[in-house]
């Protein structure tokens, strides 16, 4: 009996351990939660918050083991007057843009910033000060008023297929600790490690706030060769790159239905967003 009880308390505890939920943020009140903040607090590690559309006039703070995903930058911002918009310790945040009209971006000493626009910021875009396991990956960070991406503080941040370009100062700089970049487009300080696959050259969006490839940019399948696209090439630098690059719908079953004197057309369709 004794070996019983403890054989269901040990099942007990792995179910309490592996159970993740989904988290809705909608700003117009369609989710749990209006605020992604709030979301988070009331969040366990392993879940995943899904953030709908809309302009998000909060500071956050990512101190739980918990993916965030946005719709997408186009549709999906997390801004106001805060120096940082975003901490980030552990954890990943995706598919969001983010922006702060009076300090930086982002502040990390750890977790992952996947396929997000950091822009228009009055200080850096991204500040790494502390830790040692940030990652940077597949993001865009243009148009701050200091640094793109800084390394401080005796921290260790890594940055991957990124671009990283039309900053104040140099796209990667490093003050203290190590910044590890590869495979990635912008200038780079004589203090940053690494270099291997990166460019410094024009990346040649189709515009100033599409940041969709044009088909001559040379961040074109020139990301890190161990990372794929979704459709099997080489990934490309930036945000629509990386095995984490946003699709959009894309139909993968069509049914035609007789109805009276017509059909209806009845299609699925699965997208990351």
């Amino acid at each position: 009996m004794k070996r019983s009880f403890i054989l269901l308390f040990l099942l007990s505890t792995l179910f309490v351990k592996t159970y993740a939920r989904i988290i809705i943020v909608d700003i117009n009140g369609g989710g749990q939660f209006t605020s992604i903040q709030a979301a988070i607090n009331a969040a366990s590690a392993n879940d995943t918050i899904k953030v709908w559309p809309g302009t998000y006039f909060e500071q956050i703070n990512i101190n739980k083991n918990v993916k965030i995903l946005g719709s997408g930058y186009e549709n999906t911002v997390i801004t106001g007057n805060f120096n940082p918009t975003v901490l980030i310790s552990t954890g990943v945040i995706q598919w969001f843009k983010i922006s702060s009209s009076i300090g930086d971006g982002v502040n990390m000493s750890g977790g992952t910033i996947s396929n997000c626009v950091i822009t228009s910021c009055a200080k850096d875009g991204i500040r790494s000060t502390g830790g040692t396991n940030s990652l940077i990956i597949n993001c865009v960070v243009v148009y701050n008023g200091r640094y793109g991406v800084v390394a401080d503080l005796n921290s260790t941040l890594s940055v991957t297929n990124t671009i990283s370009y039309w900053n104040q100062d140099h796209g990667f700089h490093r003050i203290s600790g190590t910044l590890y970049v590869s495979f990635s487009n912008g200038p780079r300080s004589g203090f940053v490690s690494g270099g291997q696959g990166c460019i410094n050259q024009d990346p040649l969006f189709v515009s100033s706030t599409d940041y969709h490839l044009s088909l001559s940019s040379p961040c074109w399948n020139t990301g890190n060769d161990s990372y794929l696209d979704p459709d099997g090439t080489r990934s490309d630098m930036g945000y629509f790159g990386g095995p984490n690059c946003p699709i959009y719908p894309t139909v993968f079953e069509i049914r035609i239905e007789p109805s009276g004197s017509g059909v209806n057309l009845r299609a699925k369709a699965r997208a990351n967003y």
